[in-house]
């Protein structure tokens, strides 16, 4: 499905969202939308199609991986914070629980307490 999403440019399109370096039609935005569970802002991002990494174009750091926020629905450390980390999570288990699924994904990870919580911080 995410090879699909990067792989098809069409003609109508009000958005102007560039994955890849190719433009989105609506309704390729609109399951990319669904496919993240979250709202995609108009701009230009790369996507590794295989591991669902994603990042902003000419910026090789990994912003999030597709689905994260589906994954977490409402729980904590679902989001991206401002200094690149995700958290804050509950206890160090579940922060090293989340920093495990992403390095099965090949990133690297470091899991740790910065004082006011357990954070990752994901790398290539």
């Amino acid at each position: 499905m995410l090879s699909n999403l990067c792989g098809i440019e069409a003609s109508a399109q009000s958005r102007w969202v560039f994955v890849n370096g190719l433009r989105l039609n609506d309704g390729k935005v609109a399951e990319l939308v669904r496919l993240s569970c979250a709202d995609v802002p108009d701009g230009s991002y790369w996507l590794n199609a295989q591991t669902g990494a994603w990042g902003y174009m000419g910026n090789w750091q990994v912003q999030g991986v597709l689905g994260d926020r589906c994954n977490h629905a409402g729980g904590s450390g679902s989001a991206l914070n401002l200094d690149g980390t995700y958290g804050p999570f509950t206890t160090m288990r579940r922060a090293e629980e989340e920093a495990n699924r992403y390095r099965s994904q090949g990133f690297h990870v470091a899991a740790f307490h910065n004082g006011d919580g357990y954070y990752i911080r994901v790398s290539r």
